[in-house]
């Protein structure tokens, strides 16, 4: 039976995903930045990396602890698997690591994925041209001289697999400044309430991985957005654009008729 994994567009947790170097020792004269390229590189062929992070040692210059975190808890444990005890990275200045056996997770973070991360996700699992993206309604809200609120509608499509889904996001600062200033901030709460409709859209995602090589796509139908939006706020059914009131031949009523 082929394994099947769950994998949502939120910040990965847990102790299933998490891969601990608690020593890393570089031969040669490697920048932390360069240890960093180094070990992403090398880690990324067993999956996609949330994060990395490399925190240099106090007690000895050429040593280092490592934190990585994959999205998938299959690809991080084929990555536990495959480099127990000391393994050794590189060429010419080498980097050596040992991975700890057991590490702690620490607490669930329920945290929405950043844009950008949602989009690396995607693009990871189901390609460039496995999704779209439109914005359905964009407009500056009156809400007084000052504040400025926008609310942003996207969707998101999967055209191969015909499903589609909706995100609401609404930002708002309040302003204090010339005109000027007022133009700046229009055009940055635009950008973060486009930016939490992604969010929100991308959370409602859910790709079902099957034996770690094909992908599904699915809609968690139960997420509702954080406020209620109308999807015809933007769209009339109809649009009036000009009325004649003139009716042709008629009646006059029979008590004006001349007797």
């Amino acid at each position: 039976m082929a394994d099947v994994e769950i994998i949502e567009f939120k910040i990965p947790h847990g102790s299933t995903t998490l891969l601990y170097l608690p020593q890393v020792i570089v031969t040669g004269s490697l920048s932390i930045e360069q240890v960093y390229r180094v070990l992403f590189d090398y880690f990324s062929k067993w999956g996609l990396l949330y994060n990395l992070t490399v925190t240099p040692c106090e007690e000895a210059v050429a040593e280092s602890y490592c934190y990585l975190r994959y999205y998938s808890s299959r690809a991080a444990s084929i990555a536990r698997r495959d480099n127990r005890g000391h393994m050794v990275v590189g060429e010419e200045e080498k980097v050596m690591f040992k991975l700890a056996s057991h590490v702690t997770g620490g607490a669930a973070v329920q945290l929405p994925l950043a844009k950008y991360k949602c989009e690396e996700l995607a693009n990871y699992y189901l390609g460039f041209n496995g999704w779209s993206s439109c914005v359905l309604y964009h407009k500056r809200e009156e809400v007084g001289e000052k504040m400025i609120r926008v609310v942003s509608i996207v969707k998101l499509n999967f055209v191969k697999v015909g499903l589609s889904c909706e995100g609401a996001g609404k930002f708002e600062l309040d302003v204090d400044g010339d005109e000027l200033e007022a133009l700046r901030i229009v055009g940055e709460v635009g950008k973060r309430a486009r930016g939490e409709a992604m969010q929100a859209a991308w959370s409602k995602v859910v790709l079902v991985v099957v034996g770690g090589k094909k992908v599904c796509v699915e809609i968690n139908t139960t997420k509702s957005d954080a406020f209620f939006y109308d999807p015809l706020w933007d769209d009339p059914v109809v649009t009036v654009q000009e009325a004649d009131y003139f009716v042709e031949n008629e009646v006059e009523p029979a008590d004006s008729l001349p007797s």
